[in-house]
């Protein structure tokens, strides 16, 4: 009973495909290659995103370095003050301006490693949105990521065309 089920799934399955198959077989198939990180290297929408990135991060890490000078100088203040009253208050200072640079270093970190993320997000979005439009307009069958692909032709290889279209989108 089990052998005659298992046939008959085995039949269903063949017939159900068998259509499919042979539409695949009289439409050519149309494969390319994108190498994302060449993409995301090269565009110039891409540089132009991480450049933005890169200026917020070199204005963060000013406000950073200024704290922490001011920290080293009450440090400097307080080595030169010795054991007298003022030196009391330079050390609570001290604290007050450690505790307040760590706590901006922390925050620093996390708001710079998440707009990393969004802004890395955006542009695969970006991209994507690029490869799809692309496929749909050149009838490609199948686009695969350079990385999970173990050998393919260079000739097959869109990356250069998607960096192109996505520069001439982001105009």
């Amino acid at each position: 009973m089990k052998r005659i089920l298992k046939l008959g799934v085995l039949l269903a399955g063949f017939l159900v495909a068998f259509p499919v198959l042979a539409a695949v077989k009289e439409t050519p198939l149309k494969i390319g290659i994108i190498d994302t990180q060449k993409v995301i290297r090269d565009a110039k929408a891409a540089k132009n995103a991480r450049a933005t990135f890169q200026k917020d991060l070199e204005a963060k890490r000013t406000l950073l370095e200024a704290k922490g000078k001011a920290v080293r100088n009450i440090e400097e203040q307080l080595k030169s003050a010795g054991q007298n009253v003022a030196s009391a208050k330079l050390r609570e200072d001290l604290a007050r301006e450690s505790k307040e640079f760590n706590r901006l270093k922390s925050d620093l970190e996390d708001e710079l490693k998440k707009k990393d993320v969004e802004l890395t997000q955006r542009i695969f979005g970006e991209i994507r949105q690029v490869v799809l439009n692309f496929s749909k307009n050149e009838g490609y069958t199948l686009i695969m990521e350079k990385s999970g692909v173990l050998a393919a032709s260079d000739s097959i290889d869109i990356s250069d065309k998607i960096i192109k279209l996505y520069d001439e989108q982001k105009k």
